[in-house]
This record gives structure tokens, sequence and C-alpha cells, in this order.
């Protein structure tokens, strides 16, 4: 017969688990409260500097002297391509992919360093225009916010138009106007498909993709563009291999 325990102990451990319960949700109403005051002033912070986004974007165009490009005067192949390898789920997100966050953050993990971004476009844009290059955990929590809000203030239209004006393509080239004179000597709207996928491969790694400089990766990584864009049904199978084999006029 297994023997009782005293009524007072069995009261005793009652009222001990009644004070753990009380003091955690006491810890959880206290960190909600710091959380969402947190939240509130970082989003006093940064909404006004978010507000002046287009002219932040606009001020990397004029720098470089470059002419500011609508995206009703770029080739359609280009923001095809762009989205299938940068961000595929860019007209659906929320400026932020869970998933390319959790893969960043296990690869991080495992390597010990901060190498993977698991970035969107406007996480990229926000990235370019806003923060630092540092890659720390507090500029990754920050990037994030930021590209909610960003999301939540600017159409993905606008957004894909600053990103296509701001962003470095190689070869002293910002955005995609640039870059296609630059390149191949055309405007941003004559560009086809074996050249923009060759474009929308650089923003990756300008410097390493530059067809200029190592013709053999940069037709790798176009391929990695190519295939990417069949995997979201953009064009077939053939169309790809067809570009692929198509010769590039570079300047």
């Amino acid at each position: 017969m297994i023997p009782e325990r005293p009524e007072s102990e069995v009261s005793s451990q009652g009222r001990r688990l009644q004070h753990f319960k009380r003091t955690v949700a006491k810890g959880a109403l206290a960190a909600g409260i710091f959380g969402i005051i947190g939240l509130g002033a970082f989003y006093a912070a940064n909404w006004q500097s978010l507000q002046h986004l287009p002219q932040l974007a606009r001020a990397v165009s004029s720098h470089e002297r470059v002419k500011w490009t609508r995206l009703n005067q770029v080739s359609p192949w280009f923001p095809k391509a762009l989205i299938a390898t940068e961000d595929r789920s860019f007209y659906t997100n929320w400026g932020i992919s869970f998933q390319g966050i959790a893969r960043a953050a296990w690869i991080d993990l495992q390597t010990g360093q901060f190498t993977q971004g698991g970035s969107t476009i406007t996480q990229e844009l926000v990235r370019d225009l806003v923060l630092s290059p540092a890659k720390t955990i507090p500029r990754k929590v920050s990037g994030v916010l930021l590209s909610l809000m960003t999301t939540a203030l600017y159409s993905k239209q606008q957004i894909l138009t600053m990103f296509i004006n701001e962003v470095y393509l190689g070869d002293n080239a910002y955005g995609v106007g640039q870059a296609a004179r630059s390149y191949f000597g055309v405007s941003a709207q004559h560009l086809n498909l074996p050249e923009s996928a060759m474009l929308a491969g650089l923003p990756q790694l300008p410097s390493v993709y530059d067809p200029l400089v190592n013709y053999k990766l940069a037709k790798m990584r176009q391929l990695q563009v190519l295939n990417s864009m069949v995997q979201d049904h953009m064009i077939s199978h053939q169309q790809a291999m067809r570009a692929y084999r198509a010769p590039l006029p570079l300047k």
C-alpha cells in the first residue's frame, strides 16, 4: 500500500505551482508590454526615413548620373528573371520570406558566421538604402521590421521600380538602365531573354559574375537564372536552352 502524503505537503506544492504560474504570466505580460513599446519606438524612429525611400533610390541614380527608369520602360524579361532568381514569392510575401530566414539562420548557426542572407527584393532594397552593410543580428532584425513596414507603405510595383534603379549590377553600373547600356549597348526596354537572365544573376555577387571579367562564371549564373524561370513556369526548357546558347553582344 502506497503511503499517502500529508495534506500540508500537497497544499504546499499546490501553492508553489500557483506561484510559478503567476510568475510566468507576469513575465510574459511584461515581455509583451516591453515588446510593444519597443516596436512602437522602432516604428516612430524609422517611419519618416522610409517615407523618403523613393528619394533615396533616386539619389543613387542622380549621383551616378543615370536616368531614372520606369518599370514600363524595361523589357518584361528582366523583372521576370529577377523575381525568379532573387525573390520568387515577391508578389505574395510581406517583404520577408520566413522560409528564407529560417534556412539562412540554420546555415549561420552551423557555420558560426552571418554568411547567409535569405533576403527578399524588399529586404535588399532596405539594406541598400537605409541600413549599414554590417552583418549583425540587430541589423538583420531591423531589416526584417523595416521590410514589413516598406511593404505596408509601398506597392509591389513601387518597390520593384526602386530596386531596379538602385541595385548595383557590376562594371560600375547602378540600375538596369545603366547596366543594359554598359554591357550590351541597348536600352533596358530592348533587353532580350538571354541578356535579361545575365543581368538578373548579377545582384548576388556582381563583381564575381561580371561577364566582362569572368565570362564562364557569368554563363553558369545565367543558366541558374534560366532554370529558375523554367521552374516557375515563366519559360519552357527549350526556351531556356535557346537563350543559354544564344550569343551575347557584350561591349
